[in-house]
């Protein structure tokens, strides 16, 4: 066999193994599948804590998405999230006095691999009103995606990534609402 004969040969191969890596490439979880939308039960009211009252959102902790390991939650993507969460919730706003509320994400903890994968994270939210914690609580929550869901492996972790922290924000607002003072 010749070495143009076996080029000839391989070069698909090398081809299709080429595009199933690049098939394969972590993607960032993406802010718009973790926001919380308006739930039953955790929109605030006018008197509720919190009303129309937080001014603003910081995130920490996060990490940027490197293609060729795992899909990660940045923080520009964790306080977009956040923030859009808690303005489907009616905390938003320029009423009463002020809050902040900064959230630090603390552990990310995805399977190696797996068919349905399980991603649990672990999250330290702090309100604070002039300078005071009124609410500082570490929340931990899992999100699963199945293979149902997505056949890359990629996907369904990146899936995982974005139900785990929406599960997250979703006790967030539970608990905030039962114990801000």
């Amino acid at each position: 066999m010749s070495l143009s004969s076996l080029s000839r040969r391989l070069a698909p191969v090398v081809a299709i193994t080429a595009l199933m890596g690049l098939a394969a490439c972590a993607t960032p979880s993406r802010p718009e599948a973790m926001i919380l939308t308006a739930t039953d039960g955790l929109v605030a009211a006018p008197g509720d804590v919190g009303y129309h009252s937080v001014r603003s959102v910081t995130a920490v902790g996060g990490s940027e998405t490197d293609p060729m390991w795992a899909s990660q939650v940045s923080n520009e993507a964790l306080q977009t999230a956040v923030q859009e969460s808690l303005a489907a919730a009616g905390y938003i706003g320029e009423e009463g006095r002020p809050l902040t509320v900064q959230v630090a994400l603390m552990g990310l903890d995805q399977p190696a691999m797996g068919f349905d994968m399980t991603v649990t994270s672990r999250v330290r939210y702090t309100v604070s009103r002039d300078g005071q914690a009124i609410f500082n609580e570490t929340i931990q929550a899992s999100g699963t995606a199945k293979m149902g869901d997505a056949f890359a492996g990629v996907e369904r972790l990146r899936m995982a990534n974005e139900k785990s922290i929406q599960e997250n924000i979703k006790a967030f607002l539970t608990r905030f609402r039962a114990g801000a003072r």
